[in-house]
């Protein structure tokens, strides 16, 4: 069970990810379509990296705050 929800999560992860770099090359006036799939895959890798550092910072923040709100009562 928990190995297929892993799944699922990778899964939307990398939908969520696809998305952006989509979203960031048409902001740039670029046709994904006109890039190799070994290119557009390489963003798309690399988008995944960036999405996975991100999280750990915000979950690192919730994590203090969390200590800071328990530390202090409020």
């Amino acid at each position: 069970m928990l190995s297929e929800a892993m799944d699922n999560f990778e899964k939307e992860v990398k939908k969520y990810a696809k998305k952006n770099i989509i979203n960031k090359l048409e902001k740039q006036g670029i046709n994904y379509k006109q890039l190799s799939d070994e290119a557009f895959d390489d963003l798309v890798v690399d988008e995944i990296e960036i999405l996975k550092r991100d999280s750990k910072k915000v979950g690192a923040g919730i994590g203090i705050g969390i200590l800071f709100s328990l530390v202090t009562g409020i």
